[in-house]
C-alpha cells in the first residue's frame, strides 16, 4: 500500500495509488529580473534623486548580476519599512541562495514603484460560473444496514454501519459493530444533517463545482465511526471513487470519514468543529472529482500541500472558520520556514515534522489568488455570489492539469510574478488593523473580510485577525541585524528596516547567490 496522507492536524486527505509528478521547475540562471509585470511602472530611483515612497507603497528592486539596491527618502527619519527578499527557485528540492543586506550611502540605485498586478479580476469578474445538475438517486431508507471498509494505516477494517438519518442528498452511517459502536445523539445528527444539506454542500456546489456519483444513489455518505480516529479526525479516500495500484479496499461511492464527537478530545468535538472538519473533506472530494474523474486523467498528482491549501480554504470559503485560524497563525508565525515549492510541485507529499506551517501557507497562497481574481459575497439567503473568485477557482480546478500548471494561463502571468506579489500581500497586507498602514496597490491586499449571515463566522483572511484569546501578528517579520542571510528554495525572508534619525535618506544594498527577487515596502 503507497499511503501518502496521515496527518497531523485535525483533518486529512488519503491518497492512495496516485501518480507523481516532476521534480517542478527549473532554476532560473543568475539573477532575476525585477521588471516583471507585477511590478508595474512609477518612476524610478537613480540619477533623479532617492525613491519616495508614501505609507503603504511597494518598491521594486531590479535585480542584475546578483545584485540590488535602492535609495529611499526619509524626510522624517522615523520611517519603517519591510524588506522582502524571494527566492524564485520554486522547485521543491532547489538548492536555495542566499543573501547580504548592507547600509550604503549613495549607492547606486535601480528601483521603480509596483503599481501593477500579476493577477486582476478584470478577466472573471463577470465570467459566468459553469452550471450542473446535482446528481439525484434513491438513498437507503433509516435503519438499513451496510458493510463499509474503512481505510486504516495498515489496510482496512470493515465495519457494519446503520443509516440513523437519511436527507435528498446525504446520508448518515452510524458503526454499529460490537466491537467499537459510534455513540450519536440524534439531536445532533439533525442538526448536522441539515446544516449540510442547507450550507455546506449547495455552496460547495457553487464555489468548487458538483461532487461525483459514482454510486448512482445521488448522496454523499457521512460515515461516523471511532475506526477513523486511526488515521484522523476525518478524511477523504480517493480510492472509493478510482480504485487503484495502492488501494487497499474502495467503497466505489462517495463517502467521507469521520469520528464521532465523544472519540474526539476537546475543542474539536462540538457539531460546529465537525462541520468545519466536513467542509473541507467534501472539499477534497469535489476536487478529486474535477481534477481526476471529469478530466479524465490517470491519477491526482497535485502536491498534498495544494489539496490541503484548498482544503482549508473550504473551511473559511464555507462560512465555519474556527480552527483554521489556528493553521493560519501557525503558517505566518513560522513564515520563513514555508517553502511555496512544496504547495506547488506536484507529487510533493505530507512533511510532519513542518505541517502545519505548510497547511497555513497554502491556505493564505490558495486565498490569496481567489481574492485577486475578484472574491465573492455570501447573501443572506445563504448563496455565493461570484465576484470573479469562484469563477477563477472553477477554472483552474477545471483543468486537466494542476493548479499550480494552470495558474499561470490563466491569469496571464508567470508564476514568479504569482509567487512575488503573494510574498508582497503577506508582508503588507491588514497592518492597518494593527497601527500600521494599508498597502496602496490592492494587490498587495487581502480582500476585507466578511461576518457570514448564516454562520456568523469570519469569511476571509485578516493577518492581525484576533481569534480564541490570542491574536495573528502577520508573517514573521526579522530585525535586518538579525538575519541569518538564507533562503531555502521557494521561500522568502521579511526584514525590518527603519530611518535613521536626522537622515534624509536611505540606501539598501542585496547581494544575493540564487535567483531571488526584492521588494521594499513602507510600513509607517
Amino acid at each position: 500500500m503507497k499511503l501518502r496522507g496521515l496527518c497531523a492536524l485535525t483533518v486529512c486527505t488519503v491518497l492512495f495509488g496516485c501518480g507523481g509528478g516532476d521534480d517542478g521547475g527549473t532554476p532560473a540562471s543568475g539573477g532575476a529580473s525585477g521588471s516583471g509585470g507585477a511590478s508595474g511602472s512609477g518612476g524610478s530611483a537613480g540619477a533623479s534623486g532617492p525613491l519616495s515612497l508614501a505609507p503603504g507603497d511597494v518598491a521594486e528592486l531590479t535585480v542584475a548580476s546578483d545584485q540590488a539596491s535602492i535609495t529611499v527618502a526619509t524626510p522624517n527619519g522615523d520611517e519603517h519599512f519591510v524588506l522582502i527578499l524571494a527566492s524564485t527557485d520554486l522547485s521543491k528540492d532547489g538548492p536555495g541562495g542566499s543573501y547580504t543586506v548592507s547600509f550604503d550611502a549613495g549607492a547606486e540605485s535601480n528601483a521603480h514603484i509596483a503599481s501593477g498586478c500579476s493577477l486582476t479580476p478584470d478577466a472573471w469578474m463577470n465570467a459566468p460560473v459553469p452550471t450542473e445538475t446535482p446528481p439525484t438517486g434513491a438513498g437507503p431508507s433509516v435503519g438499513t444496514q451496510r458493510d463499509i471498509d474503512i481505510p486504516t494505516p495498515s489496510g482496512k477494517e470493515t465495519i457494519t454501519a446503520e443509516a440513523v438519518a437519511v436527507a435528498e442528498h446525504t446520508v448518515v452511517w452510524a458503526d454499529v459493530t460490537t466491537a467499537h459502536p459510534a455513540v450519536l445523539d440524534a439531536a445532533v445528527v439533525q442538526e448536522f444533517l441539515t446544516d449540510f444539506e442547507n450550507t455546506i454542500l449547495p455552496r460547495e456546489r457553487e464555489v468548487f463545482g458538483i461532487e461525483s456519483d459514482e454510486d448512482g444513489d445521488g448522496h454523499v455518505q457521512l460515515v461516523f465511526t471511532p475506526v477513523t480516529n486511526k488515521t484522523a479526525v476525518a478524511f477523504f479516500s480517493n480510492c472509493d471513487l478510482k480504485s487503484a495500484i495502492g488501494c487497499a479496499s474502495s467503497n466505489q461511492g462517495e463517502y467521507l470519514y469521520l469520528t464521532p464527537p465523544n472519540a474526539i478530545d476537546p475543542p474539536y468535538n462540538t457539531p460546529s468543529a465537525i462541520k468545519e472538519i466536513l467542509a473541507h473533506e467534501l472539499s477534497h472530494m469535489i476536487h478529486f472529482n474535477r481534477k481526476v474523474l471529469k478530466a479524465g486523467t490517470g491519477g491526482w498528482a497535485e502536491s498534498a500541500y495544494m489539496i490541503e491549501g484548498v482544503g482549508a480554504f473550504a473551511q473559511d470559503v464555507i462560512g465555519y472558520q474556527a480552527g483554521n485560524f489556528y493553521v493560519t497563525k501557525a503558517g505566518l508565525d513560522a513564515i520563513d520556514q514555508y517553502s511555496l515549492g512544496q504547495t506547488l510541485v506536484d507529487g510533493v507529499q505530507y512533511d510532519l515534522n513542518n505541517d502545519g506551517v505548510l497547511r497555513g501557507g497554502s491556505y493564505l497562497f490558495v486565498r490569496w489568488f481567489y481574492d485577486r481574481a475578484g472574491g465573492d459575497f455570501a447573501e443572506t439567503d445563504g448563496s455565493i455570489t461570484s465576484k470573479g473568485g469562484p469563477a477563477f477557482l472553477r477554472a483552474v480546478l477545471d483543468a486537466p492539469e494542476g493548479i499550480s500548471t494552470v495558474l499561470p494561463e490563466k491569469s496571464g502571468s508567470s508564476m514568479e510574478e504569482l509567487a512575488t506579489d503573494f510574498w508582497t500581500t503577506l508582508a503588507m497586507s491588514n497592518r492597518d488593523a494593527a497601527g500600521g498602514v494599508a498597502p496602496q496597490n490592492p494587490c498587495f491586499a487581502y480582500l476585507p473580510t466578511q461576518d457570514d449571515p448564516v454562520t456568523t463566522r469570519q469569511r476571509g483572511a485578516n493577518l492581525y485577525a484576533s481569534f480564541h484569546g490570542q491574536a495573528m501578528t502577520g508573517p514573521k517579520v526579522t530585525p535586518v541585524d538579525q538575519a541569518d542571510g538564507q533562503l531555502p528554495a521557494g521561500g522568502a525572508d521579511f526584514l525590518e528596516v527603519s530611518a535613521t534619525p536626522g537622515q534624509s535618506e536611505l540606501s539598501i544594498s542585496i547581494g544575493f547567490v540564487g535567483p531571488a527577487r526584492a521588494r521594499l515596502g513602507r510600513t509607517q
